[in-house]
């Protein structure tokens, strides 16, 4: 199966095991809701601006330029599951549990990978999560199953699950993302079979 016919397949499964009833609200740089909800989880999209109040580091410009290699443009806001107070809770105990644990980087490189080049090598470290994948093993608990294992979620597959989209233009890739790109489409003049429809380089 080409890299293009499984994400293909991919997205139709999330889009048929999408929860009804959920609500997303999207809050513009600087604002936030004026109280949370035990269960709800937020995606943060990055930027490209400078300082600690939301500046995005080489590794989140590296997720950025993956999940767009996946899904092209997606955001990133407040999702309001629907979930039982019981399921509430056993996401947000799980997630308690993980409370100190230490950054999956061995997971992001083996993700990064995976979603840059289309390989289904999977790599990761038992007990340690990047972010997407922690809320994605922690929401487990309001749905049946995601199509994709939560080590190998990336916020954007998270968003696209959940169809949680502002509808506003994302800020560009920036020089790291579009090398990357570069890069994919470089790969892919070797490893495209006949038939195989073209990359999708994403955003630029």
């Amino acid at each position: 199966m080409g890299i293009r016919s499984k994400e293909d397949r991919i997205r139709t499964l999330m889009r048929e095991r999408r929860p009804a009833d959920v609500a997303v609200s999207h809050y513009p740089p600087g604002e936030a809701p004026e109280r949370f909800v035990a269960g709800d989880f937020t995606l943060h999209r990055a930027t490209d601006t400078k300082g600690r109040q939301g500046a995005t580091t080489t590794l989140g410009k590296l997720i950025q330029a993956g999940e767009r290699r996946r899904f092209g443009n997606s955001d990133y806001i407040v999702v309001h599951v629907s979930a039982s107070p019981q399921q509430r809770e056993l996401a947000c105990g799980f997630a308690r549990t993980r409370v100190g644990d230490s950054y999956g980087i061995v997971n992001f490189i083996g993700l990064g990978v995976q979603a840059l080049f289309g390989w289904t090598l999977s790599v990761h470290m038992d007990g340690q999560f990047i972010c997407s994948g922690l809320v994605s093993r922690a929401t487990e608990k309001y749905i049946e199953a995601y199509p994709r294992s939560p080590e190998d979620m990336m916020p954007g597959d998270l968003a696209y699950f959940w169809d949680a989209s502002s509808g506003e233009p994302l800020p560009a890739l920036g020089l790291l993302g579009r090398l990357l790109n570069l890069l994919v489409l470089f790969v892919d003049l070797f490893r495209r079979r006949r038939g195989d429809p073209a990359p999708d380089p994403g955003s630029r």
